[in-house]
């Protein structure tokens, strides 16, 4: 699939209905980049664009990560998709206790 292709289809998207045209693009972008890594490569990606976009002042809400770790799962080990569900849990525990 083309960026411009995956680009309608996650701009089509009803979960990223109001999301930003440059993070948009910024997910177009990891999107397409993770599809060339290995499976090996794919949890530190996700660690290192969460850091560095946290360190522009961008982050993704629940909905758009949850689109980012999907794309990734397709291609992650199963013990890796464990680890990252795990911390999605360990997540939203955190977030509803601290309400």
């Amino acid at each position: 699939m083309e960026n411009n292709e995956k680009y309608e289809d996650l701009k089509n998207n009803p979960a990223l209905k109001d999301i930003s045209p440059e993070k948009l693009e910024l997910l177009v972008s990891l999107v397409s980049k993770a599809e060339t890594l290995k499976q090996n490569e794919l949890m530190p990606f996700f660690l290192s664009i969460t850091k560095e976009a946290g360190s522009k002042g961008v982050s993704f809400n629940d909905a758009e990560t949850e689109i980012i770790l999907n794309v990734l799962k397709k291609k992650m080990s199963s013990a890796d998709i464990k680890k990252i569900d795990m911390i999605k849990n360990l997540t939203r525990m955190i977030s509803k206790k601290a309400k």
